[in-house]
């Protein structure tokens, strides 16, 4: 792993169904995708970080806070455009442009802020211990899951007339969205964040929030300067 790079790239584009300009809304003095820039900050294993964007607003915050800035083309910023090809033109962009390789790739979606400073270092160590390809950052309910099927509901993750005990239960890993690090050569030949070799890392249950709606981000407010979490989420810093 010598010499390898860890890039963080935060996809930032301006438009949003629901909230206008979501990525740079206020959150108690700073704009949200800030607080991602802070957790690859005080991460011991990136070594560079950038903000994927179409807004001039958003890169100059962005270099505010510490990170570099790849724009990204119109087709790439429309409702309905997956993540991954805005990762791979970042990719061809940095190591062409800035002479970076892009060995392993740390993707941080900005409306999932509540993140630990030690989450990321944590997540990557998981990463290299497992020899994975790829790894995604996940909640563990233990929970009984149901979904419909033929206008029905059924249970999905046990069978009526076994009814386990929470403490017997497998692991029911939901995805929360927050961290995902990936060899480059996966984005490359897969398409796709995760593959070959998976592997996850268990977050605390309060991280499954994520702003998608106006509700969203009342509850990630009320969460970052709640008492028992206030000191356990990254604090962005100004560069000055």
């Amino acid at each position: 792993m010598k010499n390898k790079n860890f890039v963080a790239v935060i996809p930032a584009r301006s438009g949003s169904q629901e909230i206008k300009n979501k990525n740079i809304i206020n959150m108690h003095g700073h704009p949200l995708l800030s607080y991602s820039i802070q957790a690859a900050k005080d991460s011991k294993f990136i070594n560079k970080i950038f903000v994927t964007t179409d807004k001039k607003k958003i890169a100059t915050i962005s270099k505010l806070y510490g990170a570099g800035v790849v724009f990204r083309p119109k087709k790439l910023s429309g409702n309905g455009i997956n993540i991954e090809p805005v990762v791979n033109h970042l990719i061809k962009s940095v190591e062409k442009n800035h002479k970076i390789s892009c060995d392993y790739i740390v993707l941080l979606q900005p409306t999932s802020p509540l993140r630990n400073p030690k989450d990321l270092d944590n997540a990557i160590k998981i990463f290299l211990k497992e020899k994975c390809d790829s790894l995604f950052s996940s909640v563990n309910f233990h929970s009984l899951y149901w979904g419909k099927k033929k206008k029905q509901y059924r249970p999905i993750n046990y069978n009526f007339g076994f009814r386990p005990n929470r403490q017997k239960m497998s692991e029911t890993l939901i995805e929360n969205g927050s961290i995902y690090v990936t060899k480059k050569r996966i984005y490359k030949k897969k398409g796709d964040r995760l593959g070959g070799k998976i592997s996850t890392y268990i977050m605390d249950n309060y991280s499954i929030f994520e702003i998608d709606s106006k509700k969203d981000t009342k509850i990630v407010s009320d969460l970052i300067v709640s008492k028992n979490l206030k000191k356990k989420i990254c604090r962005p810093k100004i560069i000055k």
